[in-house]
């Protein structure tokens, strides 16, 4: 996997952040919603849409302080030449 080098972001981590993270939180809410046998209100696909931006912003601080190896506050190791 090629990760993004640490303090930084690329363009695949954005998307996948994204669409991983919102649509896990997301479509968590949904089903429990859905199990608890009725159909989500308004409001309550607000709060299952707030739940995916946070998992989103959670993922992508995660991969700001994380290095190109997935180490977490770690500054990138030394490259050979």
């Amino acid at each position: 996997m090629n990760n993004s080098p640490f303090g930084k972001l690329n363009l695949r981590d954005l998307i996948n952040g994204i669409v991983v993270a919102f649509l896990t939180a997301a479509l968590t809410g949904l089903i429990q919603i859905l199990d608890a046998g009725g159909l989500p209100t308004t409001e309550q696909l607000i709060v299952a849409g707030k739940s995916g931006l946070v998992a989103s912003l959670a993922y992508l601080l995660k991969n700001l302080v994380s290095n190109s190896q997935g180490e977490m506050a770690t500054k990138e190791p030394p490259t050979a030449e």
